[in-house]
């Protein structure tokens, strides 16, 4: 066993010294920000179209919107988090996006996006909750897609709404060796 944690341990330490920091802010214990891969399939799973209205709650650094607007320039994102600082650094980095600085799961819902891309918090079942809520702010024809958990709860959460669900290996996110899955669901 220890010689497995300390494998584990040396893993996630050459996962992390080859990585940049996309911002250096005081973040609260679920943020796991999204790899260029993982960002990389929820775009492709999203299908975004020009002229899209595009939204990214739990924004976090902004790992998913900078794989957004990289990979379709012509949609119309907004973003929403809570982490003052981190708001802050989207506003900067992205100006061009609306910045909502707020708990997502305070957001009174709109059935007005195109497109939602996500990796909620896990914590205590919150991916679930954010979810939910996320789906009463999609538009007729649109899609979610959101990292989540892969656990029993997840499973049957998703088992008869989700057009797309996908195992990810475990240890695609540095510091956690979570099981995750993406889902894409319809509207």
């Amino acid at each position: 066993m220890r010689t497995e944690l300390s494998a584990r341990i040396a893993q996630m330490q050459q996962k992390l010294s080859s990585r940049q920091p996309v911002a250096r802010v005081h973040a609260d214990t679920q943020l796991f920000v999204s790899s260029d891969p993982v960002c990389q399939k929820l775009v492709t799973l999203a299908d975004i179209r020009p002229g899209n209205r595009v939204l990214e709650p739990s924004a976090g650094t902004g790992a998913i919107l900078r794989a957004v607007l990289a990979a379709v320039p012509a949609v119309r994102c907004e973003c929403v988090e809570m982490n003052a600082a981190l708001a802050q650094h989207l506003k900067d980095t992205f100006p061009e996006v609306p910045v909502t600085c707020a708990d997502f799961l305070s957001c009174a819902p709109e059935a007005v996006y195109d497109r939602i891309l996500m990796n909620p918090p896990f914590r205590n079942g919150e991916d679930l909750k954010h979810i939910r809520h996320a789906l009463k702010m999609l538009a007729p024809g649109g899609n979610l897609v959101a990292v989540c958990a892969n656990g029993p709860r997840q499973q049957r959460e998703f088992k008869d709404i989700a057009t797309h669900q996908e195992v990810l290996p475990r240890g695609t996110f540095a510091y956690t060796d979570v099981s995750t899955m993406i889902v894409r669901i319809d509207a």
